[in-house]
């Protein structure tokens, strides 16, 4: 078994035995979310298949359920937290690259921030628009 190599995450899925397993950059395609083939294929399940066996023995079994998902990714794969410079009254927020839910709390806070005060308190220096010019 050859399984390569990566970031993958999963989690328990609560009232099922089962759990929930993916591939952060599953293929490291970069699609078109217009002409993007939803349905999940035989060698998406044998990727994921092989992950769980080699790094989740116990809870290798069948397979329950497969699909697949897509995420915007920022240039440099970090957070965009700013203001448009000519309309300040604009707030971004955008790039999440399938992990800024584990952050909303705060993101939703900083972006209040920017719109009700046009600053925060937090270092989001590194989350500028202009750091792509």
């Amino acid at each position: 078994m050859s399984v390569p190599e990566g970031r993958f995450y999963g989690f328990p899925i609560y009232d099922v035995a089962g759990f929930k397993i993916g591939k952060y950059h599953h293929r490291e395609e970069e699609i078109d979310p217009d002409e993007f083939d939803r349905e999940p294929n035989r060698m998406d399940k044998i990727l994921l298949s092989d992950a769980t066996e080699k790094y989740f023995p116990n809870a290798a079994g069948p397979t329950m359920r497969l699909a697949t998902c897509m995420f915007t990714n920022s240039p440099d794969e970090h957070f965009i937290l700013d203001s448009l410079s000519d309309h300040p009254q604009v707030v971004v927020g955008a790039g999440f690259s399938g992990h800024g839910f584990k952050f909303s709390s705060v993101i939703g806070e900083i972006l209040a921030d920017l719109a009700i005060d046009r600053g925060s308190e937090h270092p989001i220096e590194m989350f500028s628009l202009d750091r792509f010019d």
